[in-house]
């Protein structure tokens, strides 16, 4: 099939051409290890099977990050709420993933600091003080250094709009930061580099048993609807919130496996709360983030049950009053309903205890466990994105068992991340793309802190077929993205590029409806779309993203 591109020549589809060659292999041949379940943990359970050398194969009936992975706080963090639960383990694991992460993906996860602003008795500085130095002795001040105290004047300097009643300064101490969903999609980009293969719109429809075994699985193709069988030696249930639901691929006849909690963040422009740093505010119970990006602050998070289906979770007017009320409480900033540009909801799927019974979401331990069924399956469920290298390590050992594991150890802790170089290599890149390309520095940073190393190959063929322009007014990604993240990103809807592999469907008001059309127009000869398919294509896209990310009306 021969298309027009987007550039006034002419290609073969090959994007559909390379994706029916893998259902072709996916379905042909037979993997060491499938992975049902495309989100950080799924992917970083394919790139841990692949660094071992392992024949890997992963399916996600959607798209890559599209639920929980992309709804995240936005940060690697060691977690400090949880040394007030004495889950000391917890933190160090974590503190010791942040590290290694910052050191395997410096273009995806950089450091940044927090102010945590005090509030309370005389006593409210030594306690906190005190769980900050634990914080940095367990691993913390590897990376960012000792936390210091700010007097009630810093602080109000580096936040004017904090609270003044009550107020005892601040700490100031540092976190790991990081686009959930693009991190999601490199993780899965470097597996593939290595041999692995990776599928979007491929439903797992149930198990395949034989003499009491799992060998593998019923799946669909959800763009082309033919259903085949798909074998392996042995298959890990990473579907995370879809862990043991009777609806879901694999059923769990025993209990609960998981206990999802929803948590909702607001989306806020940066210029609506004036501050050097990105905030952590003590509410009761837990704690509250503005986690800065580029243009906007991303503000959560909530932590209630979950029993509604876990599918595309939307927030509720209620949940978004909860944040504003939280950061009203903190800062003399009054943010209202309307301050925010965009709302999203996700599910933690949090590990059941071994009964199985539910408690507060707040409370539970945000550890990982993994299970193996009597048929061999094996299921990870709980966790943190922080943590899902080691997750995933975990995972695979179990899956191989303790002898073949040990032959094949684990390398992610040493494996790049795709795009991966030295912060100051990295810096170089953007000022030399800003010269050669003619790109603004602005842009041309934003390019190399989405794609690394890889940002010259999107300015090559941005160059190749004449679009560098921005897509839209104002910071923006370049038009040369959009037919990237098809070729290279699995990217196959309007959706895919705005939600997910940039973040305008959250952080524009109007859902980058502006744009909307020029990405189908940008995307449909890459993926064989007719001008009526483009239509469609952007109308459905804004039904779902207004229903998803646009903050409830009243009474919903």
């Amino acid at each position: 099939m021969t298309e027009v591109t987007s550039s006034g020549g002419r290609r073969s589809a090959a994007v559909l051409d390379a994706r029916a060659r893998e259902f072709k292999a996916l379905a042909g041949d037979h993997w060491d290890l499938l992975v049902v379940g495309g989100g950080i943990t799924g992917c970083g359970v394919l790139l841990d099977a692949a660094s071992r050398g392992l024949r890997a194969a992963l399916i996600e009936r959607d798209d890559f990050a599209v639920g929980t992975s992309s709804r995240s706080s936005r940060l690697i963090h060691g977690g400090l709420r949880y040394l007030e639960q004495f889950q000391i383990g917890l933190v160090r694991e974590a503190l010791r993933e942040r590290s290694i992460l910052l050191k395997l993906a410096p273009h995806l996860v950089r450091l940044e600091p927090f102010l945590f602003p005090i509030y309370g008795g005389p006593l409210a500085r030594p306690f906190y003080g005190a769980g900050l130095t634990m914080y940095d002795l367990l691993g913390a001040s590897a990376d960012g250094g000792f936390h210091r105290h700010l007097s009630v004047e810093e602080s109000l300097a580096a936040v004017p709009d904090l609270r003044r009643k009550g107020l005892r300064g601040a700490f100031l101490y540092h976190d790991g930061q990081e686009d959930d969903a693009r991190y999601a999609v490199s993780v899965v980009r470097t597996a593939r580099g290595m041999g692995a293969l990776a599928l979007t719109r491929a439903r797992a429809i149930s198990g395949i048993e034989e003499g009491g075994r799992l060998v593998g699985c019923v799946v669909r193709d959800e763009l082309g609807g033919s259903e085949f069988e798909v074998r392996a030696t042995s298959v890990v249930d990473a579907t995370g919130v879809w862990t043991g639901r009777a609806d879901g691929p694999f059923p769990a006849t025993a209990r609960r496996l998981t206990q999802p909690s929803r948590g909702v963040h607001l989306v806020v422009p940066r210029d609506r709360i004036p501050s050097r740093y990105g905030l952590t505010l003590r509410i009761p119970h837990r704690v509250c983030f503005l986690v800065p990006e580029p243009d906007s602050w991303v503000i959560g998070t909530t932590d209630h049950e979950a029993d509604a289906p876990p599918d595309r979770s939307t927030p509720t007017i209620a949940e978004v009053d909860e944040i504003l009320d939280n950061v009203n409480g903190s800062l003399d900033v009054d943010l209202s309903r309307n301050d925010v540009a965009g709302a999203f909801a996700g599910l933690r799927p949090l590990a059941t205890d071994p009964g199985g019974t539910p408690g507060s979401t707040v409370k539970a331990s945000r550890e990982h466990r993994i299970r193996t069924d009597s048929n061999g399956l094996v299921r990870i469920s709980g966790g943190k994105y922080t943590t899902y290298r080691l997750m995933a390590l975990q995972a695979v050992d179990a899956a191989l068992g303790f002898a073949a594991a040990k032959k094949r150890p684990s390398r992610t802790h040493e494996t790049p991340i795709v795009g991966s170089a030295t912060p100051l290599a990295l810096a170089a890149l953007g000022a030399r793309l800003a010269t050669d390309a003619g790109l603004e520095r602005s842009s041309a940073d934003r390019l190399v802190a989405r794609y690394g190393t890889e940002a010259s190959d999107v300015v090559r063929l941005g160059k190749e077929l004449g679009l560098l322009r921005p897509l839209g007014t104002g910071p923006s990604p370049l038009e040369v993205e959009v037919v990237w993240s098809v070729r290279n990103e699995s990217a196959l809807s309007v959706d895919d590029f705005l939600a997910r592999r940039t973040r305008l469907a959250q952080e524009l008001p109007d859902r980058a409806a502006a744009v909307a059309n020029r990405v189908a127009e940008l995307a449909g000869p890459e993926l064989g779309w007719s001008a009526a398919d483009r239509d469609a294509a952007v109308q459905t896209y804004l039904r779902e993203a207004h229903r998803e990310y646009d903050v409830p009306e009243e009474g919903s």
